[in-house]
């Protein structure tokens, strides 16, 4: 059961967000929890998002108080001022790399200013119960394509990776290294194979040595890509818009555009 945070700096929107959320919920079977994980300090610059720490927060029809991040499966930010909503995700990312975010765009700036930031997804304000509901949708996608595995062979045996474990690959000597969150592997295939197999589950080549999971990319320069591990990889000037508008595709997925 995912686990959605609600973050807005008013009070009647806040509940207008958690009703909405409920009716979603209760009309397509979407089972889900709704808690408001809202940062305690004053100073918006200064926020202090608790970490492992218990989060004070309210459940839809459950009676526990206290979660923690690492329950939260994503984030529905609503703030009236978009540089400050966009300060909160950024230290939302600083705590929680891979935290889906939601982003409630009040206007067409907010929407084109937001397609420079790896939000999970973007919805209007004036459209909300539409757009939660396509939101909810790819959500719904990317839970089951979290166990989503591929195939890779290591000294001569064949060995299954979720495909959201891996970072990046590197193409060096005739070897590839296969970046993951937690270790680095040497296997011995062909980068433009390796290509080939993962063009259709978000990965894009920003350099001839480096094939790149866009679901890690946190930010993409022209000179160089971010990741959330804080990795920097260096993109090609020639691959660069190209790669600019695959990852632009990626991380928009609006529906109403």
């Amino acid at each position: 059961m995912p686990t959605i945070g609600v973050i807005c700096d008013r009070d009647d929107e806040k509940g207008k967000i958690i009703h909405t959320i409920e009716m979603l919920a209760a009309r397509n079977g979407f089972d889900c929890t709704v808690c408001s994980p809202e940062p305690k300090a004053a100073a918006e610059e200064k926020m202090d998002i608790p970490g492992k720490k218990g989060i004070s927060g309210q459940r839809a029809a459950s009676g526990q108080a206290d979660i923690l991040w690492n329950d939260i499966t994503c984030v529905i930010l609503d703030r009236e001022d978009r540089d400050n909503a966009f300060r909160c995700a950024e230290i939302l990312w600083n705590r929680a790399p891979s935290l889906l975010i939601i982003y409630v765009a009040h206007n067409v700036e907010d929407i084109v200013a937001a397609l420079g930031m790896p939000f999970f997804h973007i919805v209007r304000r004036f459209g909300l119960e539409q757009d939660l509901e396509a939101a909810f949708r790819k959500l719904d996608k990317v839970r089951l394509s979290a166990a989503d595995k591929v195939s890779f062979t290591q000294n001569g045996q064949s060995m299954l990776i979720p495909s959201r474990e891996i970072l990046y690959l590197e193409s060096e000597h005739h070897e590839i290294r296969l970046h993951l969150t937690t270790e680095v592997l040497a296997i011995r295939e062909n980068l433009s194979q390796c290509e080939e197999r993962l063009k259709n589950r978000g990965f894009v080549r920003i350099y001839r040595s480096f094939l790149v999971n866009m679901y890690h990319i946190r930010l993409l320069e022209k000179e160089n890509a971010l990741l959330d591990n804080g990795e920097r990889l260096y993109v090609s000037r020639r691959r660069y818009p190209e790669v600019k508008l695959v990852f632009e595709n990626y991380i928009r997925h609006l529906d109403f555009i």
